[in-house]
């Protein structure tokens, strides 16, 4: 399964240096009670995701709909380009 390069275990690890959390779950909230990642946390994940992996994120399709980390990175799977 190629999300561009980018497997569950990178992408987390990068989530996790926006959040206080060690780990994260797919099942984890991003933002509020969950892993309190703000909005300006979330973009700044987004932009070193992006650099980081080589992948080119749509941010403008990341909506209020993705509520969990596992959420998102399928939304950024389907944003990628090939």
């Amino acid at each position: 399964m190629g999300h561009g390069s980018v497997e569950w275990q990178e992408f987390s690890s990068i989530l996790s240096r926006f959040t206080k959390a060690g780990q994260i779950g797919q099942d984890d909230i991003l933002f509020g009670s969950g892993l309190n990642l703000s909005s300006i946390r979330f973009t700044e994940f987004i932009m070193t995701l992006e650099e980081e992996t080589g992948v080119d994120i749509d941010i403008d399709g990341l909506d209020a709909s993705i509520r969990t980390a596992g959420q998102l990175y399928e939304r950024i799977l389907g944003s990628t380009e090939p």
